[in-house]
């Protein structure tokens, strides 16, 4: 299941699974290549070029420097929750972790180019990557395939769904911010769109808005709009740490039941439905 996003829009786009309606939303909690946010986790960098863009050394580096504050701030947000998360994705430190890769197609026709796209990211994966001997290499819990693209397109996450590949991957745009880099990684791990009119209804949406203003899930920029290159000024709720395994509950849950986790046997409490 594709899920697009671009900062504070974004359009759900299915490939073979199936999205239920506003209220009763897709649930890739505990499922996939990389089943929930606890422990070490593996990111795969690959660099794609394209028929408009290639990848220059020190922009590749650049976005480095963008996701080792992404991941940071993801390891800082679970200390809070008291949760151990380590996101290894450093690839000048592990040069297994990182690769590079041409699409011969451009990209002027955005829904064709992600259409076709897909499809070279579902060969990537089967082909190109091996998610167990990697996983099995870092003794990781799990592992996301983080496709980068030089071109100013939407970046989106590919989640497992219990239905399509369970081997999850991103696609992120080099010039997009931390915050954005952190939201879309956060997606393969079990955390929700959290803004209108995407996955949930509009009274649970109103309520984020008003509760949880920064929430990284509704927003990737400050209240007024601002972007950081350099930093991650939004928050992880109660909701969101939720979602991620985290915690085994909050009380939003009582209060919206369409935020309960759909799946069993994934969080701290092995007996917990989910």
């Amino acid at each position: 299941m594709r899920i697009l996003a671009a900062v504070m829009s974004a359009v759900i786009i299915l490939s073979s699974g199936q999205l239920g309606t506003l209220g009763n939303p897709r649930s890739s909690f505990g499922l996939g290549s990389a089943q929930y946010l606890r422990g070490k986790n593996l990111l795969y960098s690959l660099y794609v070029d394209t028929t408009e863009s290639s990848w220059s050394k020190e922009e590749r580096e650049e976005v480095l420097f963008k996701l080792e504050i992404a991941t940071a701030y993801i390891e800082d947000s679970a200390k809070q929750y008291h949760e151990k998360v380590e996101l290894v994705c450093n690839w000048q430190e592990n040069e297994d972790l990182t690769g590079n890769a041409r699409v011969k197609f451009p990209i002027d026709d955005q829904v064709d180019f992600m259409d076709r796209l897909d499809q070279e990211i579902a060969l990537w994966v089967e082909n190109r990557v091996d998610y167990e001997a990697l996983m099995e290499s870092y003794k990781a819990e799990g592992i996301a395939l983080l496709v980068f693209i030089n071109n100013p397109v939407s970046s989106y996450a590919i989640v497992y769904d219990g239905i399509d590949n369970p081997k999850e991957s991103v696609v992120l745009a080099g010039e997009e911010t931390p915050a954005a880099f952190a939201h879309e990684i956060l997606h393969v791990f079990g955390a929700h769109d959290l803004y209108q009119d995407e996955e949930y209804t509009k009274d649970v949406t109103d309520y984020v808005k008003k509760a949880y203003p920064m929430e990284i899930m509704y927003i990737v920029t400050d209240v007024d709009g601002r972007k950081y290159e350099d930093q991650i000024v939004n928050e992880i709720s109660p909701i969101t740490a939720y979602h991620l395994g985290w915690i085994d509950y909050t009380e939003e849950i009582d209060v919206f039941p369409q935020l309960r986790r759909k799946q069993k046997n994934i969080g701290k409490n092995e007996s917990e439905q989910r």
